[in-house]
């Protein structure tokens, strides 16, 4: 039975492959609803990571420190998987959370997650850390996150709702800000990145350095669209997604993104 305060709540009836993801730094599980409703389409179930200080679980106090949230985040998990099959899906800051879990569940005896896909987000080493972010006046803080996408200009505007979200907005970003990738080995999980061919906030080079971080076939794929691709290109990001976990046989997943000649010039992609 599934309580609202779970850790992880499914998105769309449960039943199909399952995928588990992780909305970016302040966000709440309905960010990845209209996701979760195109999966749903393909036999894929979408369950989101249903933090605190948020939507149905507002009243309790939001996390600030990455390793216990891991933690909790992990144990969770261990929780739902069994030994199904399952991937992780980690957006934008949530990328982290995707990572860091999976890292955790591999020094645990349960079964990892085929693969983990990550939107616009780039190599947990070197990744842009927003470190002033959580400590910003209050409309400065709102103003930047409008300009900067993900957030709307009527919520950034509108005083009430931001005194309910604001917390969990800074603890996320206290967190990604803090956060450290410590060294350990790769992961053996193959990992598939998505990026926006017209993101100018993130790096194709710093999105190849995904690949010190598997042992697996690391697969770098550049969609149409900005940094939000949620917003920008929601039915492209659904179809691939769905494309990749039927696996190549089936429908395969171009190895390389349409800008192949400059991710090459920066590496290559491990195909």
């Amino acid at each position: 039975m599934i309580d609202n305060r779970d850790w992880y709540v499914p998105l769309a009836a449960d039943g199909g492959r399952r995928i588990f993801g992780f909305p970016h730094a302040g966000a709440g599980c309905a960010q990845l609803s209209p996701l979760a409703d195109l999966l749903a389409g393909r036999g894929i179930t979408l369950w989101s990571a249903n933090l605190p200080g948020r939507q149905a679980r507002l009243a309790e106090p939001p996390r600030a420190e990455l390793d216990a949230l891991v933690e909790e985040l992990t144990d969770a998990l261990v929780e739902r998987i069994a030994d199904q099959p399952y991937d992780l899906f980690g957006y934008c800051g949530g990328a982290v959370l995707a990572f860091e879990v999976a890292r955790r569940l591999r020094t645990q005896s349960v079964r990892l997650p085929d693969r983990m896909f990550v939107v616009s987000f780039e190599a947990p080493d070197i990744a842009w850390r927003p470190r002033r972010l959580p400590y910003l006046p209050s409309d400065v803080l709102w103003e930047y996150l409008s300009e900067r996408g993900g957030v709307s200009g009527e919520l950034a505007a509108d005083r009430t709702v931001r005194q309910l979200v604001e917390p969990a907005v800074r603890a996320d970003f206290t967190w990604l800000g803090e956060y450290r990738c410590e060294p350990g080995t790769p992961l053996p999980v193959r990992i598939v990145v998505f990026h926006g061919l017209r993101d100018e906030d993130t790096l194709h080079g710093a999105l190849l350095g995904w690949r010190r971080h598997s042992t697996e076939r690391v697969l770098l794929f550049g969609i149409d669209g900005g940094h939000w691709l949620l917003e920008d290109s929601l039915a492209e990001l659904a179809d691939l997604t769905a494309r990749e976990i039927s696996g190549p046989t089936a429908d395969p997943l171009p190895a390389v993104a349409p800008d192949a000649t400059a991710l090459n010039a920066a590496g290559g992609i491990d195909d």
